[in-house]
């Protein structure tokens, strides 16, 4: 499951409502900065690092292609039942975030200046950045008893505060000894037996390290074609993707945004979608559906299927468009990739191809919707097998 935009499609939900036909749900990329909602009812669960699953009693596991952050898991398994956390495996050869990771991040952030890319300061980049250093420690190094010397020296360098390292060691430590583990083995036992596992993104296609609008991504990878390397796995055990779409497009952070739109329009798409960041409450950007970029993220990740998220925010909106090119020097481009070094200089070409005002999703898909869901099947080549029309659980429609 790989989300096809800037992240925040929706992922958390179609995770935790696909999960029941699962044995393991497996995180595999990311940190602390993405969350994943999920609402049953009156009740509102955001993940952080815990994958989604978590409420449907299903073993949890954590990849080695995901940066931890101690703090962040022992809040979330606080939150869950006692049993969640003799479910959860996290992979022992998972980077680590420190306090000084996240000071480090802000300073970086800082030192950008009115270049910053509006990182949520959790200090995931950096985390990946020593680790390609061969400076941090590992889940299994922490829990070894780590030599934190060379580490806090580098830190130093860098006039950074260490003093909290030691204190943080023995926390961390003492949570993860009891998760740790190896994940890739677990997996292959899974499948061996018979079962099944879900793999979980973070992030979204287009903010990928190598593949999105770099440099305003994530530090990591974030499409289909990770899995076999962040889990450890062989890319025959990974499945088929279903990518997961939002019917508008946001984004948080700076960075080209080519659908995106301002003012009463933009506030009112927001407060619709409840458009606000799962981890830093900041208010998303938001634009017009982008078919352009969605191909790409198809391709990218060999989508065949698609989940839709938030039908029901267009049903409110009378005047829905769609970016079916980019116009950049008097020519139009269906390209992304060609465009992508030049995305804050493209105009978009908008079509409004069908309407969904007032469409009531009570007894089922609506017309508009049967409309939305043919638009976009023909456009991207997919199967919708998904719609989501609510943050709730169980509005949610099977096609």
């Amino acid at each position: 499951m790989v989300g096809l935009q800037w992240g925040d499609e929706g992922k958390g939900k179609i995770v935790d409502y696909l999960a029941g036909g699962f044995d393991a749900v497996a995180r595999f990329n990311g940190g602390s900065n993405a969350g994943h909602t999920v609402v049953i009812g009156d009740s509102k669960h955001t993940f952080h690092l815990v994958p989604s699953g978590a409420l449907k009693g299903k073993q949890l596991l954590i990849g080695a292609g995901v940066a931890v952050d101690p703090a962040v898991l022992a809040e979330e398994l606080s939150l869950l039942p006692g049993e969640a956390r003799e479910r959860l495996l996290v992979d022992g050869r998972c980077s680590l975030v420190t306090p000084v990771d996240k000071e480090f991040d802000v300073k970086v952030e800082e030192a950008r200046g009115e270049s910053a890319i509006g990182t949520t300061r959790r200090g995931i980049g950096p985390s990946y950045a020593v680790r390609a250093l061969r400076l941090s420690p590992r889940v299994s190094d922490l829990v070894a008893g780590f030599d934190f010397r060379a580490l806090t020296r580098f830190y130093e360098e860098l006039s950074l505060d260490t003093s909290g390292i030691g204190p943080w060691a023995a926390e961390a430590s003492e949570l993860l000894r009891g998760v740790a583990g190896d994940v890739a083995q677990r997996v292959t036992d899974v499948t061996g037996a018979g079962g099944s596992v879900l793999f979980e993104a973070s992030q979204g296609t287009l903010l990928d390290l190598l593949h999105g609008s770099y440099p305003y991504v994530t530090a990591t990878h974030t499409t289909s074609s990770y899995i076999p390397a962040a889990l450890g796995i062989s890319p025959r055990l990974a499945g088929e993707p279903l990518g997961v779409m939002k019917c508008y497009s946001t984004r948080v952070g700076a960075g080209p945004f080519p659908t995106e739109i301002g003012g009463p329009q933009a506030e009112s798409l927001r407060g619709l979608g409840k458009e606000y960041g799962a981890t830093t409450g900041r208010p998303r950007r938001v634009g017009w559906l982008d078919i352009v970029a969605l191909r790409y993220a198809v391709r990218l990740n060999g989508v065949e299927e698609v989940a839709v998220t938030k039908l029901d925010v267009l049903s409110q909106v009378k005047d829905v468009k769609v970016c079916t090119a980019y116009k950049l020097q008097g020519s139009e481009i269906t390209d992304f990739q060609r465009a992508s070094g030049r995305l804050d200089e493209v105009e978009p070409v908008f079509e409004s191809p069908f309407s969904l005002h007032g469409a009531d999703f009570g007894a089922g898909l609506p017309p508009g919707g049967k409309q939305f869901v043919g638009y976009v099947e023909e456009q991207l080549g997919v199967t919708v097998k998904v719609v989501s029309h609510g943050e709730e659980r169980s509005r949610t429609i099977e096609l």
